[in-house]
C-alpha cells in the first residue's frame, strides 16, 4: 500500500524546472532594462533642475543690473556636479512696449542622453524714480 502512494507523488522534473528558470531569467532581465532607465531619467530630471535653477539665478543677477546696463546679449558658463551648463542671455528692448525689454536665457548642457535646453522668458521694465 504504501509504495502505491510513493508511486503516485511525483516532483518537479528537470524539464519543468528549466522552464521555470528561463521565464524567471527573462523577468529579471525585463525589470533590469527597467530600473537602468529609471536611474538614467532621475538623473536627466536632477540635471533639468539644476539648468532650471541656473536659469533663475541668471535672471535674478540681470535684475540687479539698472536697466539701461542691461546687456543685449550674454553668455557664461556653470560647472554643477561635473556637468557644464551654458547659460545665454538675450535681451530684445522695447519688446513688447516701449520701456520693456524681454530676457530670454537659455541653459543647454551634454548628459549621457544626449543634449538638452531650456529656455525662461520674462520681461523687465525700466522703473525710473
Amino acid at each position: 500500500m504504501k509504495f502505491d502512494k510513493l508511486a503516485t507523488n511525483h516532483g518537479f522534473t528537470l524539464v519543468e524546472t528549466l522552464a521555470s528558470l528561463a521565464v524567471f531569467a527573462l523577468c529579471s532581465a525585463a525589470i533590469g532594462e527597467l530600473l537602468v532607465a529609471q536611474i538614467h531619467m532621475e538623473n536627466s530630471n536632477a540635471f533639468g533642475t539644476t539648468a532650471i535653477s541656473l536659469a533663475a539665478k541668471e535672471l535674478e543677477d540681470l535684475r540687479s543690473l539698472d536697466y539701461p546696463s542691461i546687456p543685449a546679449t550674454r553668455t557664461s558658463t556653470a560647472t554643477v556636479g561635473g556637468l557644464t551648463y551654458t547659460v545665454t542671455s538675450t535681451a530684445a528692448f522695447d519688446q513688447p512696449n516701449a520701456g520693456m525689454a524681454t530676457i530670454t536665457t537659455t541653459i543647454s548642457w551634454t548628459e549621457p542622453l544626449g543634449a538638452k535646453s531650456y529656455a525662461v522668458n520674462a520681461i523687465y521694465t525700466d522703473v525710473t524714480r
